[in-house]
Order: C-alpha cells, then sequence, then structure tokens
C-alpha cells in the first residue's frame, strides 16, 4: 500500500470539506480546473489547489439553482 502524505486530500474528503460534491470536482479535475494527482485509480488534491480553484470560479457563468445562498 502506497502511503499518501498529508499534505493530499482524497476528493471526497475535499469535497466534503468544502460543501462540493466528489463526482463535480472529479468533472474539474477532468476538465483542468482543478488541480491533482491520480494515485491507484484515485485523484487526490490538496488545500492550496482547491483554494485557488474557488478563486478561480466565476459565479455570474453558475446558475442560480447551484449557487450557495449566502
Amino acid at each position: 500500500m502506497i502511503k499518501i502524505p498529508k499534505s493530499l486530500l482524497s476528493l471526497s474528503k475535499a469535497a466534503e470539506k468544502y460543501g462540493f460534491s466528489r463526482e463535480s470536482l472529479k468533472d474539474y479535475v477532468k476538465r483542468g480546473r482543478l488541480e491533482a494527482v491520480l494515485k491507484d485509480g484515485r485523484y487526490w488534491t490538496t488545500d492550496q489547489a482547491m483554494r485557488r480553484y474557488i478563486q478561480s470560479r466565476d459565479l455570474k457563468k453558475i446558475p442560480k439553482r447551484y449557487r450557495k445562498k449566502h
């Protein structure tokens, strides 16, 4: 079994921590919007990559029904 560094987050953990679905994060990785690495068939990302992705989002392009209500 490969030991994963603590700085890496599985997409499931990142989704839980940042309020996304795992499937949407996987889609963002495949589109090149979110930096991640593939290890043993699972994608892994970092807090820094998640923050960069969140800052790069243009909320005007997200349909209103998917926007978070704050």
